[in-house]
């Protein structure tokens, strides 16, 4: 940590969107745009890091986030907002993939399956999307994953469940799939949705790489977070914040506990350290 003000405040602030840096409908309230202003003004670098593709990041464009990189994807990616450009890349083995869709079909005959591959996304036919989602997308094809997966480097691999929730679909695939993708889960419902990333990427991972960048040790880092995608960024980060509404899984953590997002709680805690309302 470093003195501002007389206060001590984190060299680097991390934060996830949807659920915790977002009101809950999804825009940026006045209270947590002025604390980003306010941090990168102190001399704090800020990033966020989401499971958003790149795509979905349009609401950060008046920010001024750590010279506009985001970590998204769940951690495979950093993009450029500026520049459009991927910085960082990590996406998943192809052999990783065919083993991974394999498993899940055996265990979980009802799934469908879509393929995040930056600006572009591949689904299966019977994989239901978001229609608000689906307004944002450039580029989609339709078609069985197998073939999807051909098409091009796969950032996030999507596997949607009918009939079970998130909890529910995890718990069902963890222990086949431990040894050769990371899988988490960023949703509520009763259709489960869970998130695959390559072996070891993580939103964790890949701050940790972007921080080592900057010089900045994990002492030196405040993340704040909501859902289980986030668990192992906040187990890293020196100073980890969960929302009130956190994820139950959170809950072990020893983390700072926070309030809404529907209160701009981020924004008032990154105020709070620089001496501000």
């Amino acid at each position: 940590m470093s003195t501002v003000g007389g206060g001590q405040v984190p060299r680097l602030i991390a934060s996830d969107l949807d659920g915790t840096f977002l009101s809950p409908d999804g825009s940026i309230s006045e209270v947590n745009a002025r604390a980003v202003e306010l941090a990168r003004a102190a001399g704090i670098h800020f990033v966020f890091a989401t499971g958003r593709p790149p795509r979905w990041l349009d609401v950060l464009n008046t920010l001024p986030a750590d010279e506009r990189r985001v970590i998204c994807s769940n951690g495979a990616l950093v993009f450029d907002l500026s520049s459009q450009e991927f910085l960082i890349s990590h996406p998943i083995p192809v052999d990783e993939l065919q083993r991974t869709i394999a498993v899940i079909r055996e265990l979980a005959p009802q799934v469908a399956f879509a393929v995040e591959q930056g600006f572009s996304v591949g689904v299966e036919d019977h994989f239901i999307r978001d229609l608000r989602a689906a307004e944002r997308i450039r580029r989609v094809t339709v078609a069985p994953a197998e073939r999807l997966i051909e098409s091009g480097p796969v950032l996030k691999l999507l596997a949607q469940h009918p009939t079970i929730t998130s909890d529910e679909f995890h718990t069902l695939v963890e222990g086949a799939l431990a040894e050769l993708v990371t899988v988490t889960h960023s949703s509520f419902g009763r259709r489960g949705l869970l998130e695959i990333s390559a072996l070891g990427v993580s939103k964790a991972s890949t701050l940790a790489e972007y921080s080592r960048r900057l010089g900045i040790a994990p002492a030196e880092v405040a993340a704040f977070g909501d859902m289980p995608n986030d668990a192992q960024m906040l187990a890293w980060a020196g100073h980890p914040h969960v929302m009130e509404h956190a994820h139950h899984s959170l809950e072990t953590l020893d983390a700072t506990r926070i309030g809404s997002n529907a209160d701009s709680a981020v924004g008032r805690a990154i105020l709070a350290w620089l001496g501000e309302r």
